[in-house]
């Protein structure tokens, strides 16, 4: 049983709490429906204020009353700290022993997940100094001039400093969520929850983000071929030339790649491929051949047969799908 609290104050916006939840419910209701996992994922909803029983006003004047205060919450594998709205610092500044239970989870070992200008909770308990961070684009000067110790990334929309997440907007936040639900669940559970909620989810959380510490892999060799994939998607990827571009041979290469990576470098591109055509089907009209032609594929027939094996519907399907969730919700 994995256990996340969720962290509410005046302000808080809601979606950052209840997206994300959402998602978690939906995986643990596949993975009972598909029998992948027995072992659960539950979310409490605690208060950072310590009066009891005490509803909490979010931005745009929603009032929730939480499971927990933040003293009485039990102990967990994660802990989700909101953006809030309009000017942090009242959040931020004017709460000490929340800032002081928060050091304390974090030195007992639980992962912290801090959203937009939610990151200054984080780095005012100073355990982002000298670490990388992100946070709300509106809030980087402040943030910079606040915090100088810490390594302010402004072009990373997720951030990892060991147990430290750092997110720069709710979309990113549901990215990680992803991620952290493939992790927990496993692909096969992730592939339902992201056809249910694609019109949250804009992009993979394969793409490395920017980490220290745990992070997603070493390999800088790798990394940079990694990178040229996924600029030059449409590209008909082979080993040969993937290794020469590493300056390996492939042996090594073939190696290296699924040691780093998790999976063969041609099954990665194949994935781009199949990333790139998801958004196409989702935002455009074309056919399902100049799909094809675009990311890279011979022809609309194993266009679609590879499809259907990666997402379990087929191209005309998923598009059905998708465009129901963009435009009638």
């Amino acid at each position: 049983m994995s256990l996340s609290l969720f962290i509410c104050y005046p302000r808080a916006l809601s979606t950052s709490l209840s997206l994300p939840m959402e998602m978690i419910a939906a995986a643990n209701s596949v993975s009972r429906i598909n029998r992948v996992k027995k072992v659960g994922w539950q979310c409490k909803v605690v208060s950072a204020a310590s009066e009891p029983e005490q509803p909490i006003e979010f931005a745009r004047g929603l009032r929730i009353l939480p499971e927990f205060e933040f003293h009485t919450a039990p102990k967990a594998d994660r802990i989700f700290l909101p953006p809030i709205w309009g000017k942090p610092d009242v959040i931020v500044d004017r709460n000490p022993e929340f800032i002081d239970w928060i050091k304390q989870r974090y030195t007992e070992g639980t992962q912290l997940i801090a959203t937009g200008t939610g990151v200054g909770l984080l780095a005012k308990a100073g355990l982002l100094d000298n670490k990388v961070a992100t946070t709300h684009w509106y809030y980087f000067d402040t943030f910079e001039k606040k915090y100088p110790k810490v390594n302010l990334q402004r072009h990373h929309f997720i951030t990892q400093a060991g147990r430290l997440y750092c997110c720069g907007s709710i979309n990113s936040l549901v990215d990680l969520t992803t991620y952290f639900i493939e992790n927990y669940f496993g692909k096969e559970v992730t592939q339902v929850i992201e056809q249910h909620f694609s019109h949250e989810i804009n992009r993979t959380y394969d793409k490395p983000w920017y980490s220290t510490g745990a992070a997603r892999h070493p390999d800088e060799g790798i990394i940079e071929v990694q990178q040229w994939m996924q600029s030059h998607y449409a590209h008909p990827f082979n080993l040969q030339a993937l290794a020469e571009l590493a300056n390996m041979s492939v042996r090594n290469f073939s190696r290296r790649f699924k040691a780093a990576v998790g999976k063969s470098a041609l099954a990665y591109g194949n994935d781009l491929k199949m990333e790139a055509a998801r958004e196409l089907l989702k935002e455009t009209n074309l056919s399902h051949q100049d799909i094809a032609d675009q990311v890279g594929f011979k022809d609309a027939a194993y266009f679609s047969r590879q499809f259907k094996i990666k997402n379990k519907i087929t191209p005309k399907e998923y598009r059905e799908m998708v465009r129901g969730k963009l435009f009638n919700i």
